[in-house]
């Protein structure tokens, strides 16, 4: 396996700062891990001068800057590209700090429930650093603490979520270049020429999201992605809401607590606290569905084949390659 860092950066120094002095700060076992980083047109001259001076000794170094702004939707899904089926991309904006144990805790889930020959996991598509407190996809946005919640199981067991995270994960290459080809099929300049609406979903009015997008086709795939789960909703990274494209100075105090998305970074090893101290069985991992409700990956696959039947006339056994421009509907599509 491969396990590249990269990063969408623009005009917060500081904020890069603290992430590339936690990525420092990490336990690599000697691999090579190759970093680069992703710039709109508009960076600043600080931010510049902080990535050229940075010095990486685990791999390459790589400064990537656009002619043209092309926002935050374009920034972090065209930041990383597979060159292989080995090959994995962990995505990082500017204000997530990581937890030194972060690759380990990557480089075991990868060993432990893909590369494994007696495990077959065909739907885990990710793997999150970030546990979430809360159930953003729902209008209330209610708290949620995953140790609570799976305690009759294990309070500490890793488990599958339809909901691919933005705060720190690493993406895996097949089902990346899948969503390559779905965002060709959907991306337009008119966001809300949207066919697709998940029942009930607050991430149908979601406009400038690359993780809407995402959201969408894990849902119509039926994928998952790999979530940790440890004691005070500690994790291998953690999201400090700065202001930024998404999210402005004023937005930040009015309509965003921190205390709702900052959780504390895990500082020790992790594996003691797994059952019986070693992840469990993927036949015991428990899954939920896109609301934090238990859902088999079976009945995960029948939801997104349901919608699949009103939005999009392609089966989960084949691509789309080709769009009708005026319905937004795939015209064509191919086997894998």
């Amino acid at each position: 396996m491969r396990i590249s860092v990269n990063i969408i950066t623009q005009n917060r120094a500081p904020s890069l700062t603290r992430l590339l002095k936690s990525l420092s700060d990490a336990y690599y076992v000697g691999d090579e891990i190759p970093i680069s980083f992703n710039v709109d047109s508009k960076v600043d001259e600080e931010t510049i001068r902080l990535v050229s001076s940075f010095n990486w000794p685990h791999g390459p170094k790589t400064l990537r800057r656009r002619i043209i702004q092309g926002g935050l939707i374009r920034a972090v899904s065209e930041s990383w590209y597979p060159s292989s089926d080995d090959d994995y991309g962990l995505l990082l904006e500017d204000d997530i700090e990581v937890s030194p144990f972060y690759y380990l805790w990557i480089k075991y889930a990868l060993l432990a429930y893909h590369y494994d020959p007696q495990v077959s996991l065909p739907e885990l598509s990710s793997i999150s650093l970030y546990t979430p407190k809360l159930v953003e996809v729902v209008k209330e946005r209610p708290r949620w603490n995953a140790t609570e919640f799976f305690k009759r199981i294990h309070p500490n067991t890793p488990y599958l979520h339809q909901l691919p995270c933005s705060w720190g994960a690493v993406f895996f290459p097949k089902q990346w270049r899948e969503f390559y080809v779905y965002m060709n099929m959907r991306f337009t300049e008119d966001a809300k020429a949207n066919p697709v609406q998940i029942p009930k979903s607050r991430t149908n009015g979601w406009q400038a999201s690359w993780k809407k997008f995402l959201i969408d086709m894990m849902y119509l795939r039926g994928y998952v992605s790999l979530y940790p789960n440890f004691p005070n909703q500690a994790s291998f990274s953690t999201n400090h809401m700065e202001p930024g494209a998404h999210i402005s100075a004023k937005d930040n105090v009015v309509k965003h607590d921190k205390t709702d998305f900052e959780v504390p970074l895990l500082k020790e090893d992790f594996r003691s606290f797994l059952p019986n101290g070693k992840f469990p069985p993927a036949s015991k991992l428990p899954s939920l569905n896109l609301f934090n409700q238990p859902v088999s990956l079976k009945g995960l696959k029948a939801a997104g084949a349901k919608l699949g039947q009103d939005v999009l006339r392609c089966d989960n056994a084949t691509e789309i390659v080709s769009v009708d421009h005026e319905t937004g509907l795939p015209k064509q599509c191919a086997k894998f």
